[in-house]
This record gives structure tokens, sequence and C-alpha cells, in this order.
């Protein structure tokens, strides 16, 4: 679909790639080379829950929300949108996005000098935290 959305409006189509890892002995390792192009040409099982490490995007292309990230201000799951931006990094030819702005039409940004207030801006990147249950003392991670 997106392919032909690109070819439709004229645009091309571009393909982000994951950052992918690994936690072994409290340790982050980022895949890389061969590990990497294995994550990324994996083939997707049919119950799976995620995507093989790459998609395709194309700025205006329709979007819809898949999580609850802000319920309050309407950036919801199934909350339909427009792709207007992406920010990403290259590395070895291959990009690697780090936000993609969303136009929603029920989203109202907080800010009132926002340039553009129907547009949420999601960061791809997820973050680890830990934290000291309260009813054993004892650090988890999540």
């Amino acid at each position: 679909m997106t392919k032909a959305f690109a070819r439709a409006t004229s645009q091309e189509h571009q393909v982000y790639y994951s950052e992918d890892w690994v936690i072994m002995n409290d340790k982050k390792t980022i895949l890389a080379g061969r590990c990497a192009e294995d994550a990324w040409s994996t083939e997707i099982k049919a119950d799976a829950q995620d995507l093989s490490g790459r998609l395709g995007l194309v700025i205006g292309m329709p979007v819809i929300i898949v999580d609850n990230i802000a319920v309050e201000l309407n950036v919801s799951n199934g909350s339909r949108g427009t792709l207007v931006g992406i920010t990403y990094y290259t590395v070895n030819g291959r990009r690697f996005a780090v936000t993609a702005d969303i136009k929603l039409p029920n989203y109202i940004n907080p800010d009132p000098s926002a340039q553009n207030r129907n547009v949420v801006t999601l960061s791809t990147k997820t973050v680890g935290l830990r934290f000291v249950r309260s009813d054993t003392g004892k650090t988890e991670k999540a």
C-alpha cells in the first residue's frame, strides 16, 4: 500500500529500519552487521504483534494510531491522521526514524505557540526503566 501511495502522489517510497538490541547480563547490545540484517529479513509470523524491523513511509500517507499514547489529548488507539514529517538519521545508507509528525484532526496541542496545533510528534525510541518496588525494596526493570 505504501508503494502504491508513493506512486499515486509522485513521491519516493522510503524504508526506515528499526534499531534492535538484545540484553544479556544487564548489558544492552545493539544488533549490527549480519545480526541486524537477519533481524530485518526475518519473516513475520502470522500471530506476531510486531513488524519485521522495516517500515515503508511516505509523507502525506494516512496512518492509524495503534496504542493509547495520550488519551486525554485524543492521541489514542484508532485515531486516524496523516504523516506530515519524519526525523531520521542515516547509517550505511539506511534510514532510522527518530520521530514522526502526525496530523490528527481531533488533537489540539496544549502549547498555544505550536506551529500547527493539530500535529503531534511521536518518538520511535523506547526506553527501559529501572525502579525500586516499594513492597520488596528490590530493583526491577521494565
